[in-house]
């Protein structure tokens, strides 16, 4: 549970100092560790801190104790944690409360400007869960603040910046939050400020105007206040309802729209208001995007200011950056439009007459705005979208790659070139037909001039050009015949042109015909075989991974000289390339020709050995780059499993060995990953244990780190690491493998996380189980007496019937800890008893908690085990416990005689094992990590089962005859009449 405790405020300032001026290394951490140990397990440091800031004398720590307050905050302010069935916040609403109240005191009087922003960074945080409804504080500040300055008169002062920029910060945090209910509050605060709001950008926006007719400098404060009132005015009706409140939408709409107007005219002789224009046109745009049904009045008036943006050129390019965005959002929240039973759609839904005129005049408008445009607009965007020229090989190849803006927040950094494809995307969607007949007339008019154009305009036509063919395809539309340009651009054969062709074939590909496609691979063969230059070799590769994919099994996989020409350009493209959109794909391309390759050709390991030696591919494994490493763990991961389990793969097991030993010493979940993925795959049969004297060497090689290894990340890893070493006999059973059982055990104790520590004490106990097993026939009850009775205590301290008692991890848990019981009880069950009176439990509790735990059992020998030993334990139970539990006990042993006697016929057996294989080879159970079955284990736990022998029947018979005779039973009647049901079940097996 988290401490209630009030940290020492004083401590806390020599931490931080210790921190910024020590040079003592191991002072310096140990003050780091003490710091985030308070983050994490003791909220009300938030107290602590707050008391620094207000009482510090000390600059940097009153600006650490913000940095900190924002930390805890986020990492526990609506985190909660489960004690007895109930759920307790790490931060109680007491001290929420207080850390609000004193927050809200800091605005408005704080004056350093780095204080200002982290204490609006912390307001944001507490605001995206908490506003308007829990931080009332907040919202009277803002209410009365607004109300204060309309009533003074004092909109161009500092007090109303700050004011506005806390509330923007604020808006801008709880807009996140598309929770109706939460909605429904902004709703409600919204009409709290709205009057003061609209009254105040009114007065703000007068004072500009007459400003900028009187030609007043640009630095004008009331530019800057201006500046944020208009993102905020925009801002604030983000909560609206579009049909509801569609006259409030229209007002801000039509305010901010009139004031670009004014704003532009005056634009190009003042260029300081150009950041101005710019956040005016991107509240206007998101403003349409959101309420693209409310925006009629003055919606023609704002497609002919788009137009007019990205007419100009603009000394700040995020002016034409927000027109073009403009433009795309439009397409985008119109899109639908295109659809005619969607649209229909959406005028039956209209509540109103009013709305639904909107929505058609909406379309009017739109139509003919862009139809009339159509050529302006594809014009203008290949003359905008310049590809810049220092950019790096990796920048100019993830230019034309990601085609997305992710989010609103990034739009703004967004490459001008990218979001030009992407407006051109975005038309060629709403308006195929028309997009392409006029891209066909541009290519017509430059074919006709002999491509007599400049270069860069070539080039941005060209860009555009690639980009269409995935529509044409969605849109079943006729795609555009590229093969004048192509010639053009193998004519020139400059490297621009090179690239270029290549970028063009791949997105063509399944636009060219059958005829054409070899010729293409053939010229894009020989281009990578004469080209250094990286950009022309990854848009070649990227051009013949597209053509494999798209023959399919037509590709000739037996052109052995093809691979060996491919395999050395991606390996040395993947040393020196880092961008993960670019690594991928080209892993993904190395993945198919191994795999194809090894597929089709008899000799498939000798091809690969020969391609491994004739490339650099030992080079990369020996990479320490983060990115790199990730990335070919996932392709080993992919190449392995797409290999029958057994298959002679010890090149690749090599490979891959290289890599988890160059990168051990990184400590990189994914390498730890790789090795148990490896381990769990390796068959020493399919190469006479080569690979495992690999692997035998590289534990040895580094079995320092795995034992001091203590990153919550790794250690349940190495434990399945180490256990399935000692499966395949490629280790040693050493004192060192106890004491990191011992000491993982102690950390799982101490661990607050509850998934965590399951996860790794399955691991340790799973551990525990091999060693038992392959030690079975030696060890005894009094040997491990100490294990048995940890092992008993927790299967009591699990049975408390938490809500997390059912949880996946705790179950496999409770499985593990009761399959190694139930072999101490088939081994030796007296002395089992005994360890079970030394805990004080006797054989009748623990039987009724065994029986709730072993209905989880799934595993077939397991269950056997579990009724053997069961049925053994029957006799040393009390008579009112005994005929408790009886019948229970007869419903769990009834399916395994069954499935005993089954097992006998050698047709049943067959059958089973051909399931297992099914299983065990399928492509999910092997990617399943944790979740992977362990069929080794599974083989060394039917090894000490009982024989085939062994009659479960007799047995089960002479066993309950036994404690019938112990328990006195003269009337069958009193135990729900066991002979009877006793004979029917004898009759089944007879008969089968």
């Amino acid at each position: 549970m988290q401490s209630t405790e009030i940290p020492d405020p004083q401590k806390i300032e020599e931490a931080f100092n210790i921190i910024m001026n020590t040079k003592n290394q191991q002072n310096g951490k140990e003050a780091d560790s003490y710091l985030r140990n308070l983050e994490q397990n003791h909220p009300y440091i938030l107290v602590s801190l707050l008391q620094i800031f207000e009482n510090s004398q000390v600059y940097l720590n009153k600006f650490q104790a913000l940095l900190l307050i924002k930390n805890v905050i986020v990492r526990n302010w609506i985190k909660c944690q489960i004690k007895d069935s109930q759920k307790i916040q790490n931060i109680s609403e007491e001290l929420k409360t207080h850390v609000k109240d004193k927050i809200v005191s800091f605005l408005g009087v704080v004056q350093d400007e780095k204080f200002k922003t982290e204490i609006n960074l912390i307001i944001s945080v507490i605001a995206k869960h908490d506003f308007p409804l829990k931080f009332q504080g907040l919202v009277n500040y803002f209410a009365q603040g607004l109300n204060t300055i309309v009533q003074s008169g004092s909109s161009n002062c500092a007090m109303t910046y700050d004011l506005i920029v806390s509330l923007k910060v604020v808006y801008q945090s709880v807009i996140q939050n598309r929770n109706t209910a939460f909605k429904l509050q902004q709703l409600q605060f919204f009409l709290v400020i709205w009057n003061n709001l609209l009254h105040l950008w009114k007065n703000v926006t007068s004072i500009q105007q007459q400003e900028l007719q009187q030609n007043i400098n640009n630095y004008s404060f009331v530019n800057k206040i201006s500046k944020k009132l208009d993102r905020l005015l925009s801002l604030s009706i983000m909560s609206l309802n579009q049909e509801q409140d569609q006259e409030k939408i229209q007002l801000v709409f039509m305010l901010l729209l009139e004031k670009t107007a004014i704003l532009i005219k005056n634009v190009q002789q003042q260029k300081l208001l150009q950041p101005n224009l710019k956040t005016l046109i991107h509240s206007l745009g998101n403003i349409q995007s959101l309420f693209s049904f409310s925006i009629n009045q003055g919606f023609q008036d704002y497609l002919i200011l788009l137009k007019l943006i990205i007419q100009n050129e603009w000394e700040d390019t995020r002016v034409l950056r927000t027109g073009l965005i403009g433009i795309f959002k439009i397409l985008k929240s119109l899109l639908f439009f295109r659809d005619e039973q969607f649209y229909k759609k959406k005028l039956q839904e209209a509540n109103s007459e009013q709305f639904k005129q909107t929505i058609q005049s909406i379309n009017q408008l739109l139509n003919s705005f862009f139809q009339e445009n159509m050529q302006f607009l594809i014009e203008q965007l290949i003359k905008i979208a310049a590809i810049p020229t220092d950019l790096s090989d990796e920048e100019l190849i993830e230019q034309e790659e990601d085609l997305t803006i992710d989010d609103a927040k990034n739009e703004m950094q967004c490459p001008i070139f990218t979001i030009c494809l992407i407006c051109q995307d975005q038309l060629m969607q709403r308006f195929p037909e028309q997009f392409i007949q006029k891209i066909t007339e541009i290519m017509q008019q430059l074919i006709n001039s002999n491509f007599n154009a400049n270069q860069q305009i070539l080039e941005s036509f060209f860009a555009i050009l690639g980009s269409t063919p995935r529509l044409t395809t969605k849109l079943k539309v006729q795609p555009i015949q590229i093969q004048p340009v192509l010639q053009y651009l193998i004519k020139t054969n400059t490297i621009q042109c090179q690239r270029r062709f290549a970028f063009l074939c791949r997105s063509y590909c399944n636009c060219f015909s059958d005829s054409e496609l070899p010729q293409i691979l053939e010229y894009a063969r020989l281009l990578l075989n004469n080209s250094q230059d990286q950009i022309v070799q990854y848009q070649t590769l990227m051009c013949i991974k597209s053509i494999i994919q798209y023959l399919g099994p037509n590709f000739d996989f037996r052109n052995v000289i093809f691979l060996e020409q491919v395999a050395p350009v991606i390996v040395k493209l993947l040393c020196n390339l880092q961008k993960s959109n670019i690594l991928w794909p080209l892993l993904s391309l190395l993945e198919i020709l191994i795999q194809k390759y090894s597929e089709t050709n008899v000799n498939s390991m000798q091809i690969l050995i020969k391609v491994i030696e004739n490339s650099d591919i030992m080079v990369l494994m020996k990479t320490k780059s983060q990115l790199l490493i990730g990335a070919l763990c996932d392709m080993f991961l992919a190449l392995f499993v797409s290999f029958p389990l057994g298959t002679n793969l010890s090149h690749l097991f090599k490979l891959a060995i290289i890599l988890i030993d160059n990168n051990l010493d990184s400590k990189e979940t994914n390498i730890f990953e790789l090795l148990q993925f490896l381990l769990q795959e390796y068959d020493p049969i399919s190469d006479n244990n080569q690979t495992g004297i690999l692997f035998s060497n590289l534990y040895l090689a580094h079995e320092k780190e795995f034992l001091e290894d203590t990153e919550f990340n790794h250690m349940s890893t190495i434990l399945r690491i180490i256990e399935e070493l000692l499966l395949l006999n490629l280790i040693q059973l050493t004192p060192n493998i106890f004491n990191l059982l011992q000491e993982r055990l102690q950390i799982a104790q101490q661990i607050d996380c509850y998934d965590i520590a399951m996860i790794l004490k399955k691991s340790c106990i799973s551990l525990l189980e091999t060693i038992i097993l392959k030690q079975f026939d030696s060890i005894t009850v009094q040997q491990i007496q100490q294990i048995i009775v940890f092992l008993i205590q927790e299967l009591v301290k699990l049975n408390g019937g938490d809500q997390v008692d059912q949880m996946y991890y705790t179950i496999q848990y409770k499985n593990n800890i009761l399959e190694i019981l139930n072999r101490f009880v088939l081994k030796d069950i007296v002395s089992m008893i005994q360890v079970l009176n030394t805990v004080s439990i006797s054989a009748d509790s623990y039987f009724i908690l065994w029986q709730d735990t072993a209905q989880h059992i799934t595993n077939r020998g397991n269950r056997k085990i579990n009724v053997i030993s069961q049925l053994l334990f029957l006799k040393y139970l009390s008579k009112p416990t005994f005929e408790k539990v009886f019948q229970h006990v007869l419903s769990e042993a009834f399916p395994e005689i069954d499935y005993d006697f089954e097992l006998r016929s050698k047709e049943f057996r067959d059958l089973q094992q051909q399931n297992r294989k099914k299983l065990i080879n399928s492509r999910q159970s092997r990617l399943s990590k944790q979740f992977r079955n362990n069929h080794r284990k599974e083989v060394l736990q039917e090894l000490c089962l009982y024989d085939e022998t062994f009659n479960l029947r007799q047995f089960f018979f002479s066993t309950i005859q036994e404690c019938m005779k112990l328990h006195n039973y003269s009337e069958l009647t009193q135990i729900v009449n066991i002979q009877s049901v006793i004979d029917k079940m004898n009759q089944l097996i007879n008969e089968k």
